[in-house]
């Protein structure tokens, strides 16, 4: 990898700082403040609203859009990967709930005991000593953090450290190289395989293409395989995204947008080698305005949530390709909830809907019931958060970690999946508005 060198033009160079520092918003739970917001906001009429990923584990950075997942989730506090997509699956192995916090380069680990308690592990640990975070993502069994960073004159790196038994990063890195223009840092659910987007761009267009490289298990270190999995564009609306993985771990999901038109696509991932089978439309919004629809695929359904002036409305589909049409609408009239929220997630079972709610300023966890083909609210919420989602689920979906707006605090939820039922578990952990965070599990 150290090889690469990819060029970007005057453009793009221009506004990597920016997108840096907002893919970090994204990918972990990031509030960047104003310096963000503006970002956001500069992006706003060209990012198209994809959404998050899909159902599984470390709820985090999809929704993206660029070099960046700067996504949609706007510009929020999320977490590290690609939502949901890399639960680790049923396991006899003893494993501990974990939660870092990070901010100016700096890691904070904490343990999370059954009790819903925080306890502070070891000493803060320095990751980036110039420059600024693009992405940080543990691996499905938290032995090793993979950082993707800038340093003071914005040229990108990647990291690999190794975690001791408690989950704490162990400096120095094991391996650091140069990552220009990789973006989208999405590692499978067997620890084996790491995807990322590299993105060029010439004048106005963007050229994507997939990139595989392998995980030593040994060590965490990256090897890149030559071959290219997959090349987009050029296009000059935005460059194509990774979006995440199959709950199973047996596909790859991406999106691409044309002026007019935003494809969802997924490709079969070989479970044994890696390598992504051709691609397969997935969905494609109805037409309208291409910021209109946000897509959300979990481990049974996927759920297009509709917003235009006037009108708000959940489609909840089938997750095949193409599908003919929605298993059934979620308006008004079924539950307010769809018309109202601004914001849709999935849990990791895929059995709920976390709707985010400004007039009831809650959170609320809305049960998929197929058979009947309705949704139902569950009466169980978490405070409206500081943040946009600004929330995210522990690997194996069990917790829910939430940076309130009453106390900008992040407070840790038990969620039972059979019931919808959540309990605060009462602990806070304060946490600095330029700080994020990013649950994990370590076995």
């Amino acid at each position: 990898m150290n090889e690469r060198r990819v060029e970007w033009s005057d453009r793009s160079s221009d506004l990597l700082p920016e997108i840096g520092r907002l893919q970090v918003a994204v990918a972990m739970n990031y509030n960047l403040g104003e310096q963000v917001t503006t970002c956001c906001r500069r992006f706003a009429s060209r990012a198209p609203r994809l959404g998050l990923s899909v159902a599984g584990s470390f709820m985090i950075l999809l929704r993206i859009a660029f070099v960046i997942a700067l996504l949609v989730f706007s510009c929020m506090l999320l977490s590290c990967q690609g939502k949901q997509s890399n639960s680790v699956g049923a396991t006899d192995e003893p494993s501990s709930q974990i939660l870092y916090v990070i901010g100016n380069g700096i890691v904070s680990t904490y343990a999370v005991d059954t009790n819903l308690e925080f306890t502070s592990i070891g000493q803060p640990v320095t990751l980036i000593a110039s420059g600024s975070l693009v992405q940080f993502v543990p691996a499905p069994n938290g032995d090793f953090l993979y950082v993707l960073w800038s340093d003071a004159r914005n040229q990108q790196h990647l990291s690999v450290y190794v975690t001791d038994t408690s989950g704490v990063p162990q400096t120095p890195a094991v391996q650091t190289v140069d990552a220009p223009s990789l973006y989208q840092f999405n590692i499978h659910r067997s620890a084996r395989f790491v995807y990322m987007m590299q993105v060029s761009a010439s004048g106005t267009e963007y050229t994507s293409a997939v990139r595989l490289f392998y995980v030593d298990p040994s060590d965490g270190k990256l090897s890149e395989d030559p071959r290219i999995q997959g090349r987009y564009g050029p296009s000059d609306a935005w460059p194509a995204s990774l979006y995440g993985f199959s709950a199973d771990g047996t596909k790859i999901y991406l999106s691409r947008q044309s002026a007019q038109l935003l494809f969802y696509e997924q490709r079969v991932l070989n479970t044994k080698t890696g390598t992504v089978g051709p691609d397969v439309v997935l969905y494609q919004p109805g037409a309208g305005a291409l910021d209109s629809d946000t897509l959300v695929i979990g481990a049974r359904v996927m759920v297009d949530e509709h917003r235009a002036p006037g009108i708000g409305y959940l489609d909840v589909l089938p997750l095949v390709p193409r599908p003919r049409r929605h298993l059934f609408r979620c308006a008004a009239s079924m539950l307010a909830l769809c018309e109202t929220s601004t914001n849709v997630q999935i849990d990791p079972s895929g059995k709920y809907l976390f709707l985010t709610d400004p007039s009831t300023e809650q959170v609320h966890a809305v049960w998929i019931d197929l058979n009947a083909k309705k949704v139902e609210d569950t009466g169980n919420s978490i405070p409206m958060t500081a943040e946009t989602p600004g929330f995210a689920f522990s690997p194996d979906g069990k917790l829910v970690y939430a940076v309130l707006a009453s106390d900008s605090s992040v407070h840790v939820y038990s969620f039972d999946s059979s019931s919808g039922q959540l309990t605060d578990g009462g602990s806070t952990l304060p946490i600095a508005s330029t700080y994020g965070f990013c649950p994990a599990t370590r076995r």
